[in-house]
């Protein structure tokens, strides 16, 4: 199991805050590295149209409100992997944030898939950072 975590970034927002952003997943439009083609939000997940990968759908399967958000892909994917969104309070008018991706990778797999998989998670996390400034 590969584990990838972003930078923690914080910001002068309330976890309750940081929490409700994060589930609107319209949201997540905003916080799309460059090679995401194209974004759509249907029902309760995210379909990602990714550069050299294909389509992505990615669905909320579990949240505990206001410190955690995980999301899981609901279509085919080549590994099973979760992102997790993790939300710490500092104080009650700020908070922490940091993305964590799990993924199940063989060896060959892991050499193709880490790289983007931690650009993808820090480019959203630095975008997250940029909307609740």
């Amino acid at each position: 199991m590969l584990t990838l975590k972003s930078k923690t970034i914080s910001t002068n927002k309330s976890t309750t805050d940081v929490f409700n952003y994060l589930s609107d997943l319209s949201n997540f439009k905003d916080l799309m590295p460059a090679n995401v083609q194209s974004f759509q939000v249907e029902n309760n997940h995210v379909i990602l149209d990714i550069q050299g990968i294909g389509k992505l759908e990615l669905a909320v399967v579990e949240s505990e409100s206001p410190h955690k958000i995980i999301m899981m892909p609901q279509n085919r994917v080549p590994f099973k992997f979760d992102i997790h969104w993790n939300i710490q309070s500092i104080n009650d008018d700020q908070s922490q944030i940091q993305a964590i991706i799990n993924a199940d990778l063989n060896m060959m797999m892991r050499m193709m898939a880490e790289k983007p998989l931690n650009d993808f998670i820090n480019t959203q996390i630095h975008k997250l950072s940029e909307q609740l400034s």
